[in-house]
């Protein structure tokens, strides 16, 4: 998001620009914490892509996959952040080769998000003054904004909190490069029939939410390094 990554560059010391296949990769620290900040675009391909060149390139412990998303899963609000225990498409169908629907061949139906940097963001969202939940996060190239695509995917991934268009293929890239992975979301809209009107008012809210819980998150990592 836009206003989520122009307050953390703000926030980012000792920068150095570095433009990969039109991506531009930002390396500098925040709050003493070694940082690479990037902002993939819209859609699995992008995402995929700009995980990819991240990990061969800068070889970061870490992941952490951040945006808005449409909350599919009850008991969510506008404004909530939706933590991933796992992520999975819910787009992709192998069924008639015996793979589980959303599952891709060769791969996991989901991806397990890396355990301890989720309890970290959890507690980093509490103290940022966010509601939050972990959950399974589901994507596809789609913009979900009717019951019946909900239900859909609710039909196959009954667990399923929130719907995007990235967190599955960082979380399939992360898998491949042996490296732990977060996808965070924060709810901008609710998936509903009204899902375009609500997007356009929330996503600003959405990203200067998400960038205080990175910060908080930095800070609680460097503090951490320092133990």
């Amino acid at each position: 998001m836009e206003e989520e990554i122009r307050t953390l560059l703000a926030k980012q010391t000792h920068q150095q620009e570095t433009v990969i296949a039109s991506q531009h990769y930002f390396e500098g620290q925040i709050d003493g914490v070694d940082v690479i900040l990037v902002q993939s675009g819209i859609g699995k391909v992008q995402a995929a892509m700009t995980t990819a060149l991240l990990l061969a390139t800068f070889k970061p412990d870490v992941v952490v996959n951040t945006g808005s998303a449409g909350g599919i899963g009850s008991g969510l609000a506008i404004g909530d952040v939706v933590i991933s225990s796992g992520v999975a498409y819910h787009d992709a169908d192998a069924t008639a080769f015996g793979y589980l629907p959303g599952q891709l061949p060769q791969q996991p139906q989901i991806f397990e998000a890396g355990m301890s940097y989720v309890r970290q963001i959890q507690a980093a969202a509490t103290a940022t003054g966010l509601t939050s939940k972990v959950g399974l996060i589901v994507s596809g190239d789609q913009f979900i904004n009717g019951k019946e695509a909900i239900a859909r995917i609710l039909k196959i991934y009954p667990q399923a909190l929130a719907s995007e268009m990235e967190g599955a293929a960082v979380g399939q890239v992360a898998k491949e490069f042996h490296t732990p992975f977060v996808v965070i979301r924060a709810m901008s809209d609710v998936a509903d029939e009204q899902s375009g009107v609500d997007f356009d008012k929330f996503v600003i809210k959405a990203g200067e939410q998400s960038a205080a819980m990175l910060l908080q998150f930095f800070s609680h990592l460097q503090r951490s390094q320092h133990n």
